[in-house]
């Protein structure tokens, strides 16, 4: 087996072993070993075996080899994945693009409706307790005062709750990160929770407040340790059904003269619902305790009201700046709910569908391919440098590359670049998604050199310490950066 120095070497030879070909100057050829050979080292230092970096870089105005390494692997790309459902989805779905929330009945509305109001998700993004208060109030000035019922219908993604058989990413489940995609996607299902201590006693509230959900903290054992180090894990919360309210029993130990506030999925999704419906009703309507029910209602088609989300290229800059996977995974399902097919049929199935479709009609390779979520938070997900590269290069010269531009991280200056390349020659100069998992650091994009050209460029190391690397894919945006045609 090869040392990590001979590894390094043969990088440098079988980089530049094609670069000498599409290079016309001594200079340039000089200047790509020069990088090749300091990529190398960097990964020699950083104990990093040589097949675990993959990229692909080249101006997009030049019909020069690519500068490469194992561009055709099939990589764990991470958040970088997000490109992908970005683009795709600015090609089917278009920049103004708005999701949906209604609220519907089943008959036209009265003082006492007979059957009851439905509130339907169509994947909306925004939608949010303020936002329901609005659809609920419409419904009161429409002259409704008491209803039966109000139905959740979730059933616009298939499955409907995919939380009863997915399994956690990591070990904090209850993170915004590791939400789940809903077609209902009501203030996210998420709860803010507040807890003070002093040295006998802990309280603490939930915002916003709900009045059936009650929080217990007798149960606590204080203790001298330290308030930065406490998280509320999921052994550390109980829940007890009480015949009028819901219970939250926080356990275990917690720190005295501790104050935490934290924003977490606290509450499964038809428990946060019914509690707020009921809750905003009761206010708007003065009737209590609404049943609130879980389930489909295609033949409720008189619409009362409607919430749209904001537009897809808004929206791309959330995905895409903040790396918000739960925004993300919402988009990718929308790709394959916009498809009318058998019922049964997955919606994630159909998202792929589209999007190979897709890569299909503008001729890309796909077969390095695999998809879960299109968020990149998955251990499953794979794509090749060339692949993105090539999808990255298309999205450039179409109609709607202002607005793809416009949502990635602009390198040194916002984003989860705004503290990177900060002292770099690439700062302003490169827009970059980025990636980053236990095993993974990536980077793909476009960065601009001293003459104004623009190049597409996708870079991957995959390894249990890719962390390692950052150095190397920084380090070939910065030489992307300082290129001109004069040297």
């Amino acid at each position: 087996m090869p040392s990590l120095r001979q590894s390094a070497s043969g990088l440098v030879l079988l980089i530049t072993a094609g670069l000498s070909a599409c290079s016309s100057t001594a200079s340039l050829h000089t200047k790509q070993h020069q990088l090749m050979t300091q990529l190398s080292a960097q990964l020699q230092q950083a104990q990093l075996p040589t097949d675990a970096l993959a990229f692909i870089a080249y101006p997009l105005d030049s019909s020069a080899t690519p500068l490469s390494y194992q561009s055709d692997k099939a990589m764990q790309p991470a958040s970088t994945m997000k490109l992908v459902t970005s683009i795709v989805a600015l090609e089917q779905l278009g920049p103004v693009y708005r999701a949906k929330t209604q609220l519907r009945s089943y008959e036209a509305p009265a003082q006492k409706m007979q059957q009851p109001l439905v509130l339907k998700g169509l994947g909306d993004m925004d939608f949010n307790v303020q936002e329901l208060w609005s659809l609920l109030q419409q419904a009161y000035d429409q002259g409704i005062r008491q209803i039966p019922a109000i139905q959740i219908d979730r059933s616009w993604f298939n499955p409907s709750r995919p939380e009863l058989t997915a399994l956690p990413f990591d070990e904090t489940p209850r993170e915004y990160y590791n939400l789940l995609p809903d077609a209902l996607f009501l203030q996210r299902n998420m709860l803010g929770i507040q807890l003070q201590s002093t040295a006998d006693s802990v309280t603490g509230q939930f915002y916003p407040a709900l009045q059936d959900l009650e929080l217990i903290t007798n149960q606590v054992v204080l203790t001298n340790s330290l308030c930065a180090d406490w998280y509320p894990h999921p052994h550390h919360l109980v829940f007890k059904r009480q015949p009028d309210r819901l219970q939250l029993i926080l356990q275990g130990e917690f720190p005295k003269h501790c104050q935490k506030r934290d924003y977490l999925q606290l509450l499964n999704r038809p428990d946060l619902s019914r509690l707020l419906v009921q809750q905003l009703w009761q206010q708007i309507s003065g009737q209590t305790r609404v049943p609130v029910l879980e389930q489909g209602a295609t033949e409720a088609t008189v619409l009362l009201a409607e919430h749209q989300s904001r537009a897809l290229a808004e929206v791309l800059r959330d995905i895409n700046k903040s790396s918000d996977n739960a925004l993300t995974r919402q988009l990718y399902l929308a790709l394959g709910a916009q498809q009318i097919n058998a019922p049964t049929e997955r919606t994630a199935d159909r998202s792929e569908l589209q999007v190979r479709s897709f890569l299909s009609s503008i001729e890309l390779d796909h077969s390095s391919l695999v998809l879960e979520n299109g968020s990149g938070l998955s251990r499953t997900e794979r794509i090749s440098p060339e692949l993105m590269a090539a999808l990255l290069q298309h999205a450039y010269q179409s109609q709607y590359q202002p607005e793809l531009i416009s949502s990635m991280p602009v390198a040194g200056m916002d984003g989860t670049l705004k503290r990177r390349f900060t002292e770099s020659p690439a700062k302003g100069k490169a827009r970059l998604k980025t990636g980053t998992l236990r095993n993974v650091t990536a980077l793909a994009g476009f960065a601009t050199d001293q003459s104004g050209r623009t190049w597409v460029v996708a870079s991957f190391i995959n390894h249990p310490k890719a962390s390692r690397g950052r150095v190397v894919l920084d380090s070939l945006i910065d030489w992307i950066t300082m290129q001109s045609v004069t040297n």
